[in-house]
């Protein structure tokens, strides 16, 4: 109760610390540090095998407009990678649900042809109840922004209802050839089981996600998620204020770098996805300049995404330099982008880091704060 009555005392030294922190050497520092020791290849080369699964079938069968909506539900075999393949498996299925529920929410709002701040306000929710449900399921991996950028893609595809049906459709069967991907080793029985940590508990889903953890547990990811949304919403009307044409991407960019697990971590993940973007802009640009075609930028996509899963243990900023081409590949398969699309997402990027920054230091509590090293 007392902590409840009296927060400001020990909130506004720690917010401008948290500020100072940001400003700092030591933030660069972090974000560029490189930890090669844990790179692995066996798991990014599952995703690439998912991701170039559905968007080949996708352009063989002709459906090349909603290959790369399929291709965002093959994505969840990016998820939950440290956990046993029994555990695995449930988190995955709901991934799966969750990531072609942010594509029915999407399409639903292209269909309809809401106007832009029903978007954000509605995408900006979506992102905070995703920011929950990966946390509160303990799913590890790319994190909410992927339901995000699907919510975002679908709302631009769809245009009526049989639009909506579609995208749902291609969703689903891209999710479910991305959970076989993941599981693939499980399923095969061609590799060992990974031991369960004790957290890792064979529970109903229901059960760790509204009755595994404590009271207090579930009010501090309600916390985080209301932080997420809120600069989810600011970062896009931001955006489209200053008349950047995607201003979702500022959203997600924002929400990239909240989800580090503390304000150091969002600060390190800020620098890092903008270093990130700079590079994978100039890479984008180049690509988006010459006739890749529908299968060049397929193979393209598949080469940036497995080698954005290899990079996603070593290093942010490397990560996203593989991620900010593949996604902009992804997203011209069904309508071609100009080179100068590059340069928006890195102006879309900014707007979304500084605001993500911001709405984490402005409501950081004493136990947010991890001591950099000196």
């Amino acid at each position: 109760m007392t902590s409840a009555v009296h927060p400001m005392p020990n909130a506004v030294p720690h917010r401008r610390a948290a500020l100072r922190h940001a400003v700092s050497t030591q933030a660069w520092r972090d974000a560029m540090h490189i930890d090669l020791s844990r790179a692995g290849v066996a798991a990014p080369i599952r995703v690439g095998i998912a991701v170039g699964v559905v968007l080949i079938a996708g352009g063989a069968l002709g459906h090349r407009d909603v290959a790369g909506l399929a291709a965002l539900g093959a994505l969840v075999s990016a998820f939950c990678r440290p956990d046993p393949y029994p555990v695995r498996a449930t988190r995955l299925v709901a991934l799966g649900v969750a990531i072609t529920g942010a594509i029915a929410v999407g399409a639903t709002l292209g269909a309809s042809s809401a106007p832009l701040a029903v978007e954000i306000v509605v995408i900006s929710l979506l992102a905070g109840v995703a920011s929950y449900l990966v946390s509160a399921l303990h799913i590890v991996g790319p994190g909410a922004v992927i339901l995000v950028f699907a919510a975002a893609g679908a709302a631009g595809f769809a245009h009526d209802a049989a639009d909506v049906g579609r995208a749902v459709t291609a969703t689903a069967v891209g999710a479910v050839i991305g959970i076989a991907a993941a599981l693939a080793p499980w399923l095969l029985r061609s590799g060992p089981s990974t031991t369960a940590p004790d957290s890792a508990t064979r529970e109903s889903l229901w059960r760790t996600l509204v009755g595994g953890r404590s009271a207090a547990g579930h009010r501090h990811l309600l916390v985080i998620a209301g932080r997420m949304a809120a600069a989810s919403a600011i970062a896009a009307t931001i955006a489209a204020g200053v008349g950047l044409a995607h201003p979702m991407w500022a959203a997600m960019g924002a929400i990239a770098a909240m989800q580090g697990v503390t304000y150091h971590h969002t600060v390190s993940r800020g620098y890092a996805r903008l270093l990130g973007n700079v590079a994978g802009a100039v890479i984008a640009a180049a690509l988006l300049a010459l006739p890749l075609g529908y299968w060049g930028a397929v193979a393209a996509i598949i080469v940036f995404q497995t080698l954005a899963e290899i990079f996603s243990t070593v290093n942010y900023a490397l990560c996203s330099t593989a991620v900010t081409p593949m996604a902009l590949l992804l997203t011209g398969l069904r309508a071609a982008l100009s080179p100068q699309m590059a340069l928006d997402r890195v102006g879309d990027t900014v707007i979304g880091i500084v605001l993500g920054i911001v709405v984490a230091a402005v409501t950081i509590r004493p136990a947010d704060v991890i001591r950099p090293a000196t």
